[in-house]
């Protein structure tokens, strides 16, 4: 009886492991996965458990259970802190109503059964809140690579009581039907209820994937408009380039014979002067950089301009495909959130310099961007810290960029040294028909 319960506990932490793995897709830390610490990890549940299932304090025993997850989880995954505290809360709450819709199951399937062993019944309830998650987890996999932690609170709050609304319309359902004593009917209520309770499972499952589709549409638009945006002022600046040069075009012969004038009379300073003067106004059409793609142009350029803007010392070089095969909104993604992140640790660098460098064979396009950063900005999982008002969906971006990148089955690495973030991406190069 006393292994069942710690069976059954243990299938239950393995959920909220599992549901933090998969769902919320926290990262895992390198040295957790040492068999060590996992039997460690092993140990501390069964023990926590067999205290809380012999002494049999509700409240006490309730306590150490959660604090134990809240621990374990810092163990493993490498979150923020209060991150990891939010979600375990908000986990063990979200797996404890689904064990109370659960134990109803088992209750009626004994019912109609006429079996009754609490210890089965226990590892019966952990089992189904298991494959729940399991199947909802690989159900979502198979389309989102971000995890729920994107999700905005108000979604989050909004499916955590439906999650309360669905256990309490059981609960008073189950009562219901337990009222009722008449024995033909008793059958036909307990099959329907079973029904019922896995319908509202689906139900809460579908729930997630819809909130999650709607969280990526509402990514997708913002940054369809931030590529729009950049489109519309990268084009403006070529127009304006464009009129100035038509212009300078248009006094160049009058410019070249005051030159021819200043020098037959040797007037070398005022024709260095005026060489000068040229050099500036031509200096003028040169601020704008190009690897000969509209669309990867128009994104390099506006952070182009914020780096002088920031003092911040950009170089581009090299040359990106103008007729291959990968989409702008793709594009976008890849390069606006590589510069962004680029961009935002540079400024808080000493030495403040990105490198941006383009090339293609007739096989492969290669992308590397280079910047300093400033070693306190660096997480001890080598992440980028973030100093943005939205640091919590901050660090998502570069998961965009992973999507996009696998798209054309292309690859990237990350590597830092002395204080240098270099990111390679490297993927087919295809030509458009």
């Amino acid at each position: 009886m006393l292994a069942c319960l710690v069976i059954s506990d243990l299938v239950l932490f393995l959920s909220i492991l599992l549901f933090d793995k998969i769902i919320f897709k926290f990262n895992v830390k390198r040295d957790s996965l040492n068999k060590i610490k996992l039997m460690v990890v092993v140990v501390c549940v069964i023990g926590i458990s067999l205290a809380i299932n012999i002494k049999k304090n509700l409240v006490l025993g309730s306590l150490i259970y959660i604090a134990l997850v809240c621990v374990i989880t810092y163990i493993i995954f490498d979150e923020n802190f209060k991150t990891l505290l939010l979600s375990s809360f908000w986990t063990i709450g979200i797996i404890e109503m689904l064990d109370k819709m659960s134990v109803i199951i088992i209750d009626v399937i004994y019912e109609i059964t006429g079996i009754s062993n609490i210890g089965v019944a226990k590892i019966s309830r952990a089992t189904i809140i298991f494959l729940f998650v399991a199947v909802v987890g690989l159900l979502y996999n198979r389309k989102y690579s971000e995890g729920i932690k994107t999700i905005d609170k108000g979604s989050l709050v909004t499916f955590t009581v439906l999650t309360i609304v669905d256990t309490v319309i059981v609960m008073v359902i189950a009562n219901i039907i337990v009222v009722d004593n008449e024995p033909e009917k008793q059958i036909i209520y307990y099959v329907a209820f079973i029904f019922a309770i896995f319908g509202l499972y689906i139900q809460l499952g579908a729930v997630i994937l819809a909130l999650m589709q709607r969280n990526i549409y509402k990514e997708s638009q913002q940054l369809t408009e931030k590529y729009l945006e950049e489109q519309k002022s990268h084009y403006e600046y070529l127009e304006k380039r464009e009129i100035e040069t038509k212009r300078f075009r248009h006094d160049l012969r009058s410019h070249m014979e005051m030159l021819s004038v200043l020098a037959k009379e040797r007037r070398y300073d005022e024709f260095d002067k005026y060489v000068e003067e040229i050099n500036v106004n031509i200096d003028r059409f040169g601020n704008n950089v190009t690897v000969q793609n509209g669309i990867v142009d128009a994104i390099i350029n506006k952070y182009y301009s914020e780096a002088i803007a920031n003092n911040v010392n950009m170089e581009v070089k090299g040359r990106f495909p103008g007729d291959c095969k990968i989409d702008a909104y793709d594009l976008c993604t890849i390069f606006s959130n590589i510069l962004s992140n680029a961009l935002e640790a540079t400024i808080e660098a000493k030495e403040k310099w990105i490198s941006v460098e383009c090339r293609y064979t007739g096989d492969n396009i290669l992308v590397e961007v280079k910047n300093t950063f400033d070693d306190k900005n660096t997480a001890r999982n080598g992440k980028m810290r973030t100093h943005k008002k939205d640091a919590n969906n901050h660090g998502f971006g570069l998961e965009n960029v992973k999507d996009s990148i696998r798209k054309y089955n292309g690859l990237w690495s990350i590597d830092i040294e002395q204080n240098i973030y270099k990111i390679t991406i490297a993927f087919n190069y295809v030509r458009q028909e």
